[in-house]
């Protein structure tokens, strides 16, 4: 049976789940809040947060409901084996910049990246790696490089 014919069925306009839904249309429980409260301690305290869980708990919904987009940009990395070349690439391009080509030239225009924004628009840019693919937990080296500057 397809989604189309099951959306018919039971009279959904839309799709009743996707990442497009606003944060105050889910459901509330007790792991949730605590994983938003997690996360809004580690982004005003500066710190480095980890969140865990199984696929689908909701740690990406959290880490939205905790961020407000007129005071925090999110930059997501989907795939923490790009390297350091792929995460300075993916700060540059979500704060609306052309990437560099060469990674020495890459790195310090990340950085430069995350300050003017924090600067000059007023909005704190929070770094969201997934790192549901790795067998045990341990920052990749671009990751540790980012938190000790």
């Amino acid at each position: 049976m397809s989604i189309s014919k099951l959306a018919g069925f039971y009279g959904f306009t839309r799709m009743p789940f996707g990442r497009d839904l606003a944060p105050g249309m889910l459901h509330r429980h007790a792991a949730h809040g605590e994983a938003a409260a997690r996360i809004t301690w580690a982004v005003t305290e500066k710190a480095l947060g980890v969140i865990t869980g199984e696929v689908g708990v909701g740690k990406t919904v959290a880490a939205r409901a905790a961020l407000d987009p007129a005071r925090h940009i999110t930059i997501y990395v989907g795939n923490p084996a790009v390297g350091t070349r792929g995460i300075c690439h993916a700060i540059v391009a979500a704060l609306g910049q052309a990437p560099r080509f060469h990674t020495a030239m890459l790195i310090p225009q990340a950085g430069d990246a995350l300050a003017t924004e924090h600067a000059e628009r007023g909005r704190v840019p929070v770094l969201i790696i997934d790192f549901s693919d790795r067998p045990r937990w341990r920052p990749p080296r671009p990751a540790s490089l980012l938190l000790a500057a």
